[in-house]
This record gives C-alpha cells, structure tokens and sequence, in this order.
C-alpha cells in the first residue's frame, strides 16, 4: 500500500478534529487511512494517548455548551493519584448540566445533574476537585478513596483542603457512593507525598499504632532539613517507603545512606 501523504504539521503534535483537518486542506479519504486512530467519532489522532488524560484531551473538541469532564477523567486532568486499572479505562466521563443533554457517543460514559462546581484546566472544562474527588466514590475501592483524597490535600502544591472535601461531601449528601465517601474522608491525610505512603500509613494505623506524622521535620534546629515518611515522634521511629529511584540511583543510594546515619546518631531508628 502506498505510503500516506504527510498531514500538516499542526496536525501531528495530537489529536485533531476531522472539521479542523478539512478546513486545512486535508481530503476525508486521508482521513480514513489506518496509520490515524479514531478514539472518537469525529476525532483522528497519529500521536498513541500516555494516559487517561490524554484521552480527554482527544474528546475535547467534541464538548458542546453545558458538558464537562467528570469522575475518573476530571480526577485525571487534576492529577489525581488513580489505580492502573483506571488510568487505562478507554472511555472518558462527560457530565451535561440541565438542560444540556449527555452525550451518547461510543467511548463516552455520560451523565446529567442540575448543577455542578466548575473548574478549568488549561482550557478544559470539569468538576472542582473537591467534588470530583466525591464523585469517585462511584468509582474507585475505600483504600484508593483515600489515596485520592491525600493526593488532593498532598504536601507540594495541593489542590484543595480537607476542609473543602468535607464541604463538598456535605452538599452532595445522599448521592450514590457517598456512603464510601464518608468511611473515606475520616482516613484522608494532608501532607503526603505518595500513594504509596498513603498505603503504608493505612497499614500501621490498622496494627493499630499510633497515629504517626505524615512528611513531619526529622532534624535538629540549625541542621539541614530533613522530613521523614511516617513519624513516630514521641518514640523517635521513622518508617519509610523508598521508590525504585531510591535503589537504580547510586547518587541517591549514597545519599540516603548518609541521612540514614545522620538520622540514627540523632536518636532515631
């Protein structure tokens, strides 16, 4: 088979509209060639989607006035930490606000609600995270609710508090899968860095120890700061959970050998 002829540049940096396409020039049969993918009607791609987010992203155009991102795809396009199995589901979560009407197209859960809190993200529109985080409570296990939620209130550049999770918990108050929602909210934790050490965490407050700090000061006043994972202050007990970088980066190997001995002469185990 003949090799296709290029698209215009512009056309190759992600997915594009095939409305977008024709008005460049570009005839429909070239639009049917199999090097294009076709994640939505109306909507070809070259560039392979990384994550659930991209997928959004490719949707996009298609929006119509009143519709917005929702569920896993907002909690996606906020960075929300999410399962593996989410963040390869295919199809995307468009909610339509009354009277807008949801979409009924193939690779698009769509939902309708009278109102809702909006955000935007680089131009796309979705629900506020507080709210999304709420809306996953249809979605997503106990343990990865409460990953979601730290990731929100995380330690760097968080997305919102635990006080506006509870507020919008509150508004949405006999919705389906709030009553996950709330076993969920008690276990959130501002602070954290990781899923991971959301899991870590989970697991000793249900040995039942006490409940530690979460990404607290571990040095002494004039040293260099130093945070600990998990802290056990009143008996000087650090636990950690190091990701591969801590293990394939001799630099970081080595560096954390030292804060470790600096750490043990300081008292701590």
């Amino acid at each position: 088979m003949p090799t296709p002829p290029p698209l215009p540049a512009e056309l190759l940096l992600g997915p594009f509209s095939t409305a977008e396409a024709l008005a460049l020039g570009v005839p429909y049969a070239r639009l049917r060639r199999s090097d294009l993918d076709v994640p939505f009607r109306g909507i070809r791609t070259s560039v392979p989607f990384a994550n659930h987010a991209d997928r959004c992203r490719a949707y996009a155009p298609r929006l119509t006035a009143g519709q917005l991102f929702c569920r896993e795809s907002a909690a996606a396009l906020w960075g929300v930490w999410l399962p593996r199995r989410v963040e390869l589901d295919e199809s995307v979560s468009v909610l339509a606000l009354e009277p807008a009407r949801a979409p009924r197209v193939r690779g698009v859960r769509g939902f309708r609600a009278a109102s809702a809190r909006l955000a935007l993200i680089d131009g796309l529109p979705l629900t506020s995270a507080a709210d999304t985080w709420c809306q996953l409570g249809q979605v997503l296990s106990l343990d990865e609710l409460i990953a979601a939620g730290d990731s929100l209130v995380r330690r760097k550049s968080p997305l919102c508090s635990t006080e506006e999770l509870r507020a919008a918990a509150v508004r949405r108050s006999g919705a389906r899968g709030m009553a996950l929602v709330w076993r969920a909210l008690p276990e959130v934790r501002a602070g954290c860095d990781s899923p991971r050490e959301t899991q870590l965490r989970l697991v000793l407050r249900r040995a039942h120890l006490p409940e530690p700090e979460i990404n607290a000061v571990v040095s002494r006043p004039g040293e260099r700061l130093r945070f600990g994972d998990i802290v056990f202050r009143d008996w000087r007990v650090i636990t950690e959970y190091d990701g591969g970088h801590h293990f394939s980066s001799p630099k970081q190997y080595a560096a954390d050998i030292v804060r470790l001995e600096e750490l043990a002469c300081a008292g701590w185990t």
